[in-house]
């Protein structure tokens, strides 16, 4: 009998030594990889050098340096599969597949926007030499929705991340339905169409949700490809009940303001727009001008009075009053749009906000303590939303030749009311400061940041290593939504978050 057992124990043992070795070995293996990919993007950190002067003036070429440097940390972190993207970073609680569609997703818009704005196809990086950013794009989108390729993004269930990562998938694949769309098979087309169309049948929070299937469906109507009106429209009808006056929107029924209202709200009804004018184009329009009317008071060379969640999105504050110049509807002046980008992209750039080919987990540099628990290491790169906005801009456009002007708060002090959000905008031109004043019930100004405990950092980073996070019901990163948004003042010189000097 101990004959019989023997065998199939030591085999067991082996197995079990086996497994120990790889699990121990793959950490310094991954370490390794993790140092050459490092070594490799300090080379295109020169790229950032025209952002640093915070008194610099941004160029057009500045900021297509900007974004060869983040195609380098794309192309550089890319899976073998090209639908995937490993990012370094914290992950989130969405797990390791989400977490790698988002570098896919989150970066695909800015390719796409760059082609279709009749920049080259064809871009030379330092570090991988030349890049044919239609074939990455296509190549892309064929393996993700395709079941049978090792890089298929997954079926997309209700409240599911997917959902929000279609729309941007969905957006990038509009912009280039010339170059790329009319010369896909009719199985290709069928099997995108068919992934996208899954957000339809899936539930979704009652928030800015209802718009990534908004504009999914918009782009789908617009490629000629089967989409879901009924829901398209009931989706868009819920979503718009959220409108609370002066281009403000709550981000739910409860009235809950944030810049999400920036750089996802706006920023998607100006696509959908763009998309589908038959929508609801005088209300679109009419409530951006609204927003933007008082919004532009936000932005200083002092940085921005950051409040609410996802404060990783930080560059993309921007964007709406590019996208809306971009698209021939702008509320303010091209100057002042420019001088929002270059500011916001040249304060956070200064502090440590992008680092070796992506954008930090942080406001200004690495910060895990106010990174949410659906962000993951692509999460933040929401933030090159404006950079896709500026893009859509052609070379040489009024909005490039246009040099910076002066924002409100270069110009003059002010005190502005939105009533609608019970806010006061306040600025100081001496020395640029920009605060939001709260007003109303449930304000707390002796509430403090929480700290990323040790042993919860500790558990986070094991987790994450091992693809574990989901699993283990974390991360357990601190909550600190109650200071994101109980305060009664944000001040953009001393953001409630820290980040006041600039990192050397």
């Amino acid at each position: 009998m101990s004959a019989l057992f023997a065998r199939p124990l030591w085999l067991l043992a082996g197995a079990l030594v086996s497994v120990c070795l790889v699990t121990a070995a793959y950490p310094v293996v991954a370490t390794h990889v993790a140092r050459n990919r490092a070594a490799l993007l300090e080379r295109n950190e020169g790229l950032l050098d025209p952002f640093r002067p915070a008194e610099a003036m941004s160029s057009e070429r500045d900021f297509e340096g900007l974004f060869r440097y983040f195609l380098a940390g794309y192309v550089t972190y890319l899976a073998p599969e090209g639908s995937l993207v490993r990012y370094p970073g914290a992950a989130s609680r969405n797990g390791p597949r989400a977490d790698q569609m988002e570098g896919f997703s989150r970066v695909v818009p800015l390719i796409a926007v760059w082609i279709a704005s009749g920049r080259p196809r064809t871009v030379s990086l330092p570090t991988h030499g030349s890049i044919d950013l239609l074939a990455l794009v296509k190549t892309g989108l064929l393996g993700g929705t395709d079941p049978a390729s090792p890089g298929y993004w997954g079926e997309i269930a209700p409240f599911d991340q997917r959902i929000v990562e279609a729309a941007d998938i969905a957006l990038a694949l509009w912009l280039l339905r010339k170059d790329l769309w009319a010369r896909l098979s009719t199985m290709e087309r069928s099997r995108i169409a068919v992934w996208l169309g899954r957000v339809t049948r899936a539930r979704v929070y009652d928030t800015n949700w209802h718009l990534f299937v908004v504009l999914t469906n918009a782009v789908l109507k617009g490629l000629g490809a089967p989409y879901a009106r009924e829901e398209y429209v009931a989706h868009y009808l819920r979503f718009k009940t959220f409108y609370r006056g002066d281009g403000w929107f709550s981000d739910g029924p409860d009235d809950r303001f944030d810049y999400y209202n920036a750089w996802q709200i706006h920023y998607h009804l100006l696509w959908i727009d763009e998309i589908d004018p038959d929508l609801d184009r005088d209300f679109i329009r009419d409530t951006h001008r609204a927003f933007a009317k008082t919004y532009i008071h936000f932005f200083s060379p002092a940085g921005f009075p950051i409040l609410g969640r996802s404060i990783c999105y930080r560059m993309a504050t921007p964007a709406p009053l590019v996208l809306a110049e971009a698209l021939g509807h702008s509320q303010v002046p091209p100057g002042q749009a420019r001088r929002a980008l270059g500011v916001t992209w040249r304060y956070f750039i200064a502090r440590g906000g992008v680092r070796r080919g992506h954008v930090t987990q942080g406001y200004c540099a690495e910060d895990l303590r106010f990174l949410d628990y659906y962000s993951g290491p692509a999460s933040c790169l929401w933030s090159l939303r404006s950079l896709v906005a500026a893009f859509a801009n052609a070379p040489g456009s009024r909005f490039w030749a246009t040099p910076e002007a002066a924002l409100p708060v270069e110009q003059q002090d002010f005190d502005l009311p939105i009533p609608a959000v019970a806010w006061r905008v306040v600025g100081r031109r001496a020395d640029g400061d920009v605060t939001v004043i709260q007003e109303g019930e449930g304000l707390d100004d002796t509430l403090r940041v929480r700290e990323y405990r040790l042993y919860a950092r500790a558990t986070d980073a094991i987790a994450g290593f091992y693809g574990l996070t989901r699993l283990v019901r974390g991360p357990w990163r601190p909550w600190n939504r109650p200071v994101a948004y109980r305060l009664p003042r944000y001040s953009s010189s001393e953001p409630f978050c820290g980040c006041a000097r600039p990192v050397p």
